[in-house]
């Protein structure tokens, strides 16, 4: 009875070991092909990086154009005066000049890569009232 137990003892030992053999050799094929899989996103990170970085420079002179146009405009504003109610009121000059002062500006930022065009512009009146 005792050689049948250590027979089956033998027996149970190398059914364990080739069940463990298996589990390894299936855990070795997972890791190959998680392997495979993370060089191919490395691979795509590493193309992807400087996309990201020319997107980001875009941005950044997207945002310094923005940052022109607004300084144009502001500066456009400052020269009206703060009193810009009251001159309207007295002449539709002012008004016409803050219009044209932010048609300049949408133009500018619109066309910031391109080059600018010239808005139409009227003739001068010489002084004389534009009614």
């Amino acid at each position: 009875m005792l050689n049948f137990l250590w027979l089956a003892l033998g027996i149970g030992s190398l059914l364990v070991a080739l069940v463990l053999c298996l589990v390894l050799l299936r855990l070795n094929r997972t890791l190959a092909v998680m392997e495979e899989t993370l060089m191919t996103a490395d691979e795509a990170m590493k193309e992807l990086v400087p996309e990201v970085k020319a997107a980001i420079g875009n941005v950044n002179d997207i945002t310094a154009a923005v940052n022109v146009g607004l300084r144009a405009a502001g500066s456009g504003t400052a020269r009206l005066g703060v009193d810009l109610g009251e001159r309207t009121a007295r002449s539709g000059r002012g008004l016409k000049a803050a219009m044209f002062g932010a048609r300049v500006a949408i133009a500018t930022l619109t066309n910031a890569g391109r080059k600018p065009e010239t808005l139409p512009r009227k003739a001068a009146s010489g002084g004389r009232s534009d009614g």
